[in-house]
């Protein structure tokens, strides 16, 4: 009995699939490079481009000259000495930064200065003692 349900089920089912038929695709659309399609770039985006390129250029020109250039690099390094902060604190880091010649040469001087007054006597430096741990990776 279960066999010929199957089989009238198969039959239903090929019945049904033989009610479909395939439809012939549409022609794929052809694109063709005509120039004919670009239009030229109006007089108004060559003059807004031309005069991007003019602020650009002026703001570039005005940026090189207002940076100080130190000719004397011990010399410079010197006058920086002279003028870094004995003690750091966030007062006289933004003095500092404010007065100092350039940005790199206030913080290459506040991060690598020299330290001026030696550790009391019985304490060490975290930086030194880190310096000589040896890490293995």
């Amino acid at each position: 009995m279960q066999t010929h349900v199957h089989e009238q089920d198969d039959e239903q089912f090929e019945a049904y699939l033989k009610r479909f038929h395939p439809i012939a695709p549409e022609a794929i659309p052809t694109l063709s490079a005509s120039s004919s399609s670009r239009r030229p770039l109006s007089p108004e985006i060559w003059l807004t481009a031309v005069a991007a390129v003019i602020v650009l250029a002026v703001v570039i020109l005005h940026i090189r000259s207002s940076r100080v250039v130190i000719s004397n690099a011990a010399g410079g390094a010197a006058a920086a000495e002279r003028n870094a902060p004995s003690e750091l604190t966030m007062r006289s880091a933004n003095a500092w930064l404010a007065t100092a010649p350039s940005f790199k040469a206030a913080v290459d001087e506040l991060a690598f200065r020299s330290q001026t007054s030696p550790l009391p006597k019985g304490e060490q430096s975290a930086v030194a003692v880190l310096s000589k741990e040896k890490i293995r990776l």
